[in-house]
């Protein structure tokens, strides 16, 4: 069978087994993981014939996305930024929309709101995709903070591979005590037991622990974080943009101020952040 044909084939199976809205992307990201070659390669050597052991080895990729196992776990790899991290079913896996929280932060420093010389955490940080984005792009020290220990293995690896050399790490719910924060950044839990139940089969393939927010809202854990912020210098969290009126609410009530709040790529509020004065 040709790569042409193979892509083709997968492509059918996932339109026809609805497991993904991406169909001919993912059968062109198994097959690179497969051959090595990238979509460029792809293009070029359409026509050329699979061996069987690539064979062997794609039919159990596809498998496991028929099985509605997130392409991101499957190939151990989501871009985010520009730059790719391992991802597996220890962590949740990095949104597009979450590249924000980055810019917003980037664009704070940018303006002279907050300084990248204050010292920046990032808490929930999972596979580290924000606090070893922003250590990538400020050349500065971040720290990453998750209440998972398995979490952070994989931001360990991630920060090794990422910046070749590692971040430091604490296990903490939430804020660890005991330090100043300038920048604080988060990505934390806020989905709704409703919202959970209602997630398709790719996200239910996602640490519990890290979609849950708890509380009938879904903000109980934003609500800490935001009162545990409030001695410190700002902070920037990511949540649905059915929340972002009253979490911003929830900073008002603890003292920020220059409370904004940033759309994602599809026009929805997505990040809201603000300053301790």
């Amino acid at each position: 069978m040709t790569l042409n044909a193979w892509i083709a084939e997968t492509k059918n199976l996932f339109i026809e087994q609805g497991v993904s809205d991406t169909p001919g992307l993912d059968a062109r990201l198994l097959l690179g993981h497969a051959t090595g070659y990238d979509q460029g390669r792809q293009i070029v050597n359409a026509g050329e014939e699979l061996a069987i052991h690539q064979l062997d080895l794609l039919e159990n990729l596809r498998s496991q996305r028929l099985a509605g196992r997130p392409i991101a776990y499957i190939i151990g790899s989501k871009e985010f930024y520009g730059r790719s991290f391992y991802v597996d079913e220890r962590v949740l896996i990095p949104r597009p929309d979450t590249e924000i929280l980055v810019e917003t932060v980037l664009k704070a420093i940018e303006d002279g709101v907050v300084s990248s010389e204050d010292s920046i955490i990032d808490v929930g940080t999972g596979s580290g995709a924000v606090g070893i984005t922003l250590a990538a792009e400020l050349d500065c020290m971040v720290l990453l903070s998750d209440i998972s220990c398995d979490a952070l293995d994989v931001a360990r690896i991630n920060s090794r591979r990422i910046l070749g050399r590692e971040l430091e790490t604490i296990a903490s719910d939430l804020l660890p005590l005991g330090r100043k924060y300038g920048i604080i950044v988060s990505n934390p839990p806020y989905l709704t037991d409703e919202w959970v139940a209602a997630v398709d089969q790719n996200v239910r393939s996602e640490p519990d622990l890290a979609l849950r927010g708890f509380g009938e809202d879904g903000l109980d854990i934003i609500r800490a974080l935001v009162a545990e912020s409030s001695n410190h210098g700002s902070l920037f969290i990511e949540c649905d943009y059915r929340q972002t009126k009253q979490v911003a609410g929830l900073f008002e009530e603890h003292g920020f101020t220059n409370i904004s709040i940033q759309r994602d790529l599809q026009g929805l509020e997505r990040v809201v952040w603000g300053v301790r004065t």
